[in-house]
């Protein structure tokens, strides 16, 4: 798997990569390499080094929507339209929820060209009064410990540059800490614990951080929609998994009762190509753990 992700960071002319595999139960592999950018100087990659994981974050907005909307007991097929009856302007149309978590209908609303998980976070505002980012803070990230999941507003020593919107140029995303924005930035070791959790149904030290009502919807959802993306999952009959722009990438294997994060700071056009090698990758070593007792 190292010699997986160092190609993948030498091909596509990353700076930084890191990999870490769970598996029954405890972190079995963890690698740290590269600098945060190309220049001289950059601070090395360690285990504190935060990732911008770009898409990766729809499953973390969505989970939010998906929890607010189950506290309110609002079924996934209301349209949005009822529960942002305040909404500037009138292109909502029959957008439903189930739209928003499947991905499907518009990606951009309103003449301010709203996206997608804008909508999203005016539902979760809309239904529990916060914002994504402090109700996934309250609901779930302080109760798993993550410390090192963040929206970052102002740069800091620990984000990891990255070469997705420039391949010329190293940049750090700062925008609002509302929670549906390109700037949602997480530590190798949080991005597994997000993952683990959903190899867990949302279950952490004995607490139901996720409803099962959540992990329900989602299985009704993937069985309604088998080719869409779930609550910002992508699933196979191995695996689920989530990537982003830059290369950040979580993939949960039920079967084995395992979870891999590969991170990198730019990315391939190649994305399904390069995630589905990753993914069968892994799923090798866990296939061959498991006929040796060894991984």
């Amino acid at each position: 798997m190292d010699e997986v992700v160092r190609k993948a960071r030498t091909e596509y002319g990353a700076s930084a990569s890191s990999i870490l595999v769970i598996h029954n139960d405890r972190i079995v592999y963890e690698q740290y390499h590269g600098f945060h950018h190309h220049k001289g100087g950059a601070v090395p990659v360690t285990k504190s080094s935060m990732f911008n994981i770009y898409s990766t974050r729809k499953t973390y907005i969505s989970c939010a929507m998906a929890m607010a909307a189950l506290d309110n007991g609002v079924p996934i097929s209301t349209p949005v339209a009822e529960v942002l009856s305040d909404y500037p302007g009138e292109d909502l149309g029959q957008l439903t929820l189930c739209d928003l978590a499947t991905a499907s209908g518009p990606k951009f609303f309103h003449d301010m060209q709203w996206e997608r998980e804008g909508i999203q976070g005016q539902v979760v505002r809309a239904l529990s009064g916060k914002s994504i980012a402090a109700f996934l803070e309250e609901r779930v990230l302080k109760p798993l410990s993550c410390k090192e999941t963040i929206w970052a507003t102002a740069p800091t020593a620990s984000l990891v540059c990255d070469y997705a919107t420039n391949p010329a140029y190293a940049t750090v995303r700062l925008e609002s800490h509302e929670g549906h924005e390109r700037n949602m930035y997480a530590t190798t070791r949080d991005l597994a614990k997000w993952g683990y959790l959903h190899l867990k149904r949302g279950s952490s030290g004995g607490r139901q951080l996720i409803p099962m009502a959540f992990y329900h919807l989602s299985d009704e959802l993937k069985a309604m929609n088998p080719d869409r993306r779930i609550l910002g999952w992508y699933h196979r009959s191995d695996w689920f998994y989530a990537t982003g722009a830059a290369g950040c990438h979580v993939v949960v294997y039920p079967e084995h009762q395992a979870v891999g994060v590969r991170m990198l700071n730019k990315y391939t056009s190649r994305y399904e190509d390069d995630q589905n090698f990753f993914n069968n990758a892994l799923l090798q070593c866990l296939q061959q753990a498991g006929t040796t007792s060894v991984l």
